[in-house]
């Protein structure tokens, strides 16, 4: 009698957490597809009628697109001035930023490719349709039906803010670089790197970290320097990746040193708690 509950206990946890990663596998090869489908799309879609200059700082355009089928927009920046200028700004540190997304299986920042339109070269970034910004969402006090996950999800952002050196959240310099899927799950996306990848060996001052879920952890400890290098090095400068590579290590140590003090449990969180 006591094999056989043993052997249902058995049976009942293996099939509940059996279940609970398969679903987060299928979810996340549900993302890699639709990444690569909206890869293909960008880099094959005509552009329409509608083209409209955006932003100031950066030559960018608003595009409209269509592949026949489907019209999309999407979002086209072609200032390139890379270090070592002093004002650097280019199109190159979004394609890096979501190149290092993709190796942190984070789905944070929106599907973008190098493309030439009109004889110029520049970053093709799908526009996120539907979103309000962290700035709008602030100001008017709209609060998210589930608080944990929203700062669990802040949480996975300030890693990646650390990582590309770029503090529009944690310097609260433009919110609106923040985008949340308010009227579908909060989701949480991230924009413009324009500016990103500072060469400087350290974390942000103003960007503490806190946690990360133990995925994103694990993705950490496991990303390959070569790997980095190879993927990264057709945006990146030597410095700029060898600051980063030296902010990832930071950031592992800080973890570290959090669980240490406060126990795994109050400083990394499961992937079910993100929104």
């Amino acid at each position: 009698m006591k094999n056989k509950i043993a052997l249902a206990i058995m049976f009942f946890m293996c099939f509940f957490f059996g279940h609970r990663c398969f679903s987060h596998s299928q979810t996340t090869h549900q993302e890699a597809s639709w990444q690569q489908e909206i890869e293909n799309y960008l880099k094959k879609a005509e552009v329409c009628a509608e083209k409209r200059r955006v932003g100031r700082r950066t030559e960018a355009w608003l595009l409209c697109l269509t592949d026949g089928k489907i019209e999309r927009r999407g979002f086209f920046r072609i200032t390139n001035r890379t270090r070592p200028h002093p004002l650097a700004d280019s199109y190159k540190y979004d394609l890096a930023a979501y190149e290092l997304n993709k190796l942190l299986d984070l789905n944070i920042v929106p599907p973008t490719v190098e493309r030439e339109i009109e004889g110029k070269k520049g970053s093709l970034s799908l526009l996120i349709e539907g979103a309000i910004t962290e700035e709008i969402r602030i100001n008017r006090k709209i609060e998210p039906p589930d608080l944990e996950s929203f700062k669990h999800s802040l949480g996975q952002l300030t890693i990646f803010e650390n990582l590309t050196y770029s503090n529009s959240y944690c310097g609260k310099r433009d919110l609106g670089d923040i985008l949340i899927m308010r009227k579908e799950d909060w989701k949480i996306w991230r924009v413009d790197f324009s500016e990103a990848f500072a060469p400087l060996p350290e974390l942000i001052p103003e960007c503490h970290v806190t946690g990360c879920s133990k995925k994103l952890f694990q993705t950490l400890l496991k990303l390959d320097n070569d790997v980095v290098k190879a993927k990264l090095s057709l945006y990146l400068n030597e410095q700029e990746i060898n600051a980063l590579l030296q902010r990832k290590n930071i950031i592992i140590e800080k973890i570290q040193n959090l669980i240490e003090e406060k126990g795994e449990e109050a400083v990394l969180y499961s992937e079910n708690s993100l929104k």
